[in-house]
């Protein structure tokens, strides 16, 4: 290392490559204690004491660069104080030198041993000396992200300079127009204001922020900075309303650019409102709160055609209310009365144009003192309810009234028990009346207004804790009558209505209401039998109803029934598989050991042939089976399967969908290697003789879950028996037997998931049969089961990227065949496509490339299709190889320009409407293609 000496320096300082190295060696050196700081200093003293501006400023620059490089707390306290005296004295200098002064003061403050006597020093000089916005962008931001940490760190210290403080803050802000320096600004700013007390500056403050208000800010396409107008905006906002003090201006400066016809300026000016009422004392709001209200009442009252204003000016109406209601109840109250003067009158007309926004507003008044505006308004629904002399209300108007008073029980009854108790029981005794005698009057098909009983079971569900003891018999007797109807489309709202009213009245319900549904529920229809049970299913969980419902549901589950009584028997089963779904495991489980479900199913199918239909029910019994078995310990389920699989004979039907049940959804521990070859063997006779292609379906779906989980390394020769089965299966291809196929397929896709090298002899044979005139289509249909996804298919064992293996497997195999068009090649290797995940599809697009673009050109929709959504996956996410495709420059598109728009005429004449209007937008596209404007 050579000594540093001044020549040194001056040859550092010639050009700036040299100047970054030598700042780096200089830092190592003053890291190892070969000289210090204030020796560096020394030998800077002829470029930093130059009459050249150009040399100060290099001299200045390399000061700067050294202490930014050195850790923050290497220098002391002493040393920063030396630092703090030069860079102070350096912003008296020539304004080139200011911006390397700037960036070396961002260095030095931020050094751990710095004092805040010294922090004030540095900024008392910088506001006398020089201005920050005489400065270039770049160096204002970095002034303004001193400011922030500064103003953050040496809070005490920085409060202590008063004034002088926030005014210099102030000058430097004035007049700034740059969006990444303004996001700065406005993102710290508001911690700033509430952190330090602006005493006789809170106007000014004010103001350099007002000027921007509202932001009118449009983004420049190459700009990198993702910042909008929309984020400019809220932090904006954030800042008008950082002060208490700012009261006195932020309101009036709301309430001016409200008036704007700028639909932007009207939303910012409401969020002003809003953030307004959030931030700002209530009682220092109730003087200017009429003026709010005028102004609002411009917006929603009868209100915008722009639902944006509307909503955002209810928002902050709301706002208003609820904070007043948070803060003083007297004054919510007078912000409500001044509202409901104006408001209720037109209530009281629902035939009024005007009865809609005032509805919205009436909902907005409860967002104060919620009880005090609804016992108003809900005093003038009943008058205009309970008139029924001079002009009552129709069907139409009396839902609208309903809609109204169901919102604003929903709001109510949101509150604590103690607050929605305490509404005026006499008012609600009567609209719940009346509502009941609605319910009751609409029990005729003819005459029945379905819209109008949904808004009135909407009321009493929102309502439920408030409706009295004399009004729920009412219900009840209603309740027990509407259940009874078919043609009633509710089951929804009964529903949510019954489970309320179980929650809260349980003994009441069931005496009054469920017992007499159920002591006559054989007589109903198949349709009002499977709307019960969707009202009734959700009382399950309560202890009043769980015995009642239970045995209701075995009873129709397992009862006996004529063949006309078939659908009844159908939909007992369709709700008990509900039951036992949306139940938690352990209820499921205790359910089976009390009723014995497992076999009561089991003995159900064995009788399921004499019922039309069999498959249906059979399907529905594997259902509820699967779903007790997964709710049971593993080591019971071993138990229950192992017990029920000795006594199945799996050549029938009904047996097959029940080891569906029983086996399908076994735990992946459960393995039955001591039954896997007889498994193996019936389910794959009975693929091959029977004619049921659904119970076909069934066993296809066992086999490929055996075959996935069963375990080759036991010692009982399972591999050794899957590998004859599969040459069995070969032999048998070779008859023509497509069902031979179809099992191959099960087993391919069991066996790949699981990463087995069996499936690859699979595999093989079926590229093999895809050349054979008369077992292609099937072998091609086997691709699509391997790749297809299977909801309701159990397979446990799932090796880590199969799918990308079995790609690469197949694209060996077929690649071949694909260079020349072979349309079973081509569709089966779609299939593969389907399946595989984008990424690998990207890294091997040279080679699907061609088989795609000749998927694109098939007539076969199915393979058109695929090739369009794998197509459609690489444009929407913009991958290199179909983007450099789909961006062409203009002299290139316009040759074919008038080729592209002959051939799309035929598709303007296409019969169906989504090809129309494609094909419309396609030839403009084209049409406009070298036009003026266009790119």
């Amino acid at each position: 290392m050579a000594p540093l000496t001044a020549a040194i320096i001056e040859e550092l300082l010639e050009t700036d490559i040299d100047l970054e190295e030598g700042v780096e060696q200089i830092v190592k050196d003053l890291k190892s204690h070969f000289y210090d700081i204030g020796e560096l200093c020394e030998k800077l003293q002829t470029p930093l004491t130059s009459t050249s501006v150009e040399r100060r400023v290099q001299g200045t620059l390399l000061l700067t660069r050294v202490l930014a490089h050195l850790p923050k707390d290497m220098l002391n306290s002493q040393q920063l104080t030396v630092m703090v005296e030069f860079y102070a004295a350096r912003l008296k200098d020539h304004h080139n030198v200011i911006p390397a002064v700037i960036e070396g003061i961002d260095a030095l403050v931020r050094m751990d041993h710095m004092r805040g006597i010294d922090v004030v020093k540095l900024l008392q000089s910088f506001f006398i000396n020089t201005t920050c916005q005489s400065q270039l962008r770049s160096d204002r931001f970095k002034l303004f992200n001193t400011f922030q940490y500064l103003s953050e760190r040496y809070v005490s210290e920085l409060k202590l300079m008063s004034g002088d403080f926030i005014y210099g803050i102030i000058s430097s802000i004035d007049g700034e127009r740059d969006p990444r320096n303004l996001d700065l600004i406005f993102s710290f700013m508001p911690g700033f204001i509430a952190t330090y007390p602006l005493l006789h500056l809170s106007e000014e403050m004010f103001e350099i922020f007002a000027c921007y208000f509202p932001i009118d800010f449009t983004p420049s396409p190459g700009d990198p900075s993702s910042i909008t107008r929309d984020d400019l905006s809220a932090k904006l906002i954030k800042c008008l309303v950082a002060s208490p003090d700012f009261i006195e201006w932020a309101i009036p400066l709301a309430l001016e650019k409200l008036e704007s016809e700028l639909i932007v300026a009207k939303c910012d000016s409401l969020e002003l409102l809003y953030q307004s009422a959030l931030n700002f004392p209530c009682d220092r709001i109730e003087t200017q709160f009429e003026t709010i209200w005028l102004a609002l009442k411009a917006e929603v009252f009868p209100g915008s055609e722009h639902t944006t204003v509307v909503d955002a000016a209810l928002r902050a109406l709301s706002c208003f209310l609820e904070q007043a209601a948070k803060a003083q109840i007297s004054i919510c109250h007078n912000y409500q009365t001044m509202l409901l003067g104006t408001i209720l009158t037109h209530l009281s007309d629902v035939s009024q144009r005007l009865f809609e926004p005032a509805a919205r507003i009436a909902i907005a008044c409860l967002s104060g003192d919620s009880i005090f505006a609804s016992e108003k308004i809900f005093g003038t629904f009943l008058l205009k309810l309970n008139d029924s002399s001079s002009n009552p209300l129709n069907d139409e108007q009396c839902l609208s009234v309903y809609t109204i008073i169901g919102k604003m029980f929903k709001i109510i009854c949101s509150h604590d028990p103690s607050i929605y108790n305490n509404l005026c029981a006499d008012l609600c005794e009567q609209l719940h009346r009346h509502v009941g005698n609605t319910l009751n009057a609409n029990d005729n098909e003819d005459n029945c207004n379905q819209d109008l009983m949904r808004a009135a079971i909407i009321i009493l569900t929102e309502s439920a804790p408030l409706i009295n003891e004399q009004n729920r018999a009412l219900i009840y007797k209603v309740l027990t009558k509407i259940l009874k109807l078919d043609f009633l489309n509710l089951t929804n709202e009964l529903r949510f209505l019954i489970a309320r009213l179980g929650l809260l009245q349980p003994n009441e319900l069931r005496t009054k209401c469920i017992d007499l549904c159920i002591c006559d529920f054989a007589t109903y229809s198949t349709c009002v039998q499977k709307k019960m049970f969707e009202y009734f299913l959700p009382l399950v969980k309560q202890t009043t109803f769980t015995e009642l419902i239970v045995n209701l549901l075995l009873q129709q589950a397992f009862g006996s029934y004529t063949a006309s009584e078939k659908d009844k028997h159908y939909v007992a089963l369709q709700a008990l598989s509900k039951l036992l779904q949306y139940q938690g495991k352990s209820f499921v489980k205790e359910l089976q050991y009390e009723k014995c479900l497992i076999a009561k199913y089991v003995k159900l199918a064995k009788n399921v042939g004499t019922l039309y239909f069999p498959s249906m029910f059979l399907a529905e019994i594997a259902v509820g089976l699967s779903l007790i078995i997964r709710a049971l310990p593993v080591a019971e389920q071993y138990m229950v399967a192992t017990q029920n699989l000795a006594e199945l004979n799996l050549q029938e039907t009904s047996d097959v969908y029940v080891a569906q049940g029983l086996l399908g959804f076994l735990h992946k521990d459960i393995r039955l290697d001591d039954h896997f070859e007889r498994l193996l063997d019936d389910l794959t006779q009975f693929s091959m003789t029977s004619d049921d292609f659904e119970a076909r379906d069934v066993a296809h779906h066992l086999l490929c879950s055996f075959v996935n989980k069963i375990d080759y390394n036991n010692g009982k020769n399972n591999r050794g028996i899957l590998k004859n089965k599969i040459q069995q299966l070969i032999e048998l291809t070779k008859e023509e037997k497509e069902s031979a196929i179809d099992i191959l397929a099960w087993f391919a896709k069991g066996l790949t998931m699981r990463g087995c090298d069996e499936a690859g002899e699979i595999l093989e044979e079926l590229v093999k049969l895809l050349e054979h005139p008369t077992l292609a289509y099937a072998a091609c249909e086997a691709f699509n089961i391997i790749s297809s996804k299977y909801p309701h298919l159990h397979l446990p064992i799932i090796k880590f990227l199969y799918k990308q293996k079995y790609f690469q497997m197949m694209l060996k195999k077929l690649h071949h065949k694909l260079e020349t068009y072979c349309e079973h090649h081509l569709q089966a290797f779609l299939y593969i496509l389907r399946a595989t995940p984008h990424a690998v599809l990207k890294l091997n697009i040279e080679n699907i490339g061609p088989a795609l673009y000749k998927g694109l050109s098939t007539t076969n929709m199915h393979t058109l299709r695929i090739s369009v959504d794998i197509c459609s996956s690489f444009v929407q996410k913009r991958d290199e190889y179909f983007g450099n495709h789909l961006s062409y420059p203009t002299y290139l598109l316009l040759p074919h320009r008038m080729d592209v728009i002959l051939e799309l005429a035929s598709a303007l004449d296409d019969p169906k409407r989504l090809v129309r209007n494609a094909a419309v937008r396609a030839r403009n596209s084209w049409y406009l293609i070298g036009a003026p404007g266009t790119e």
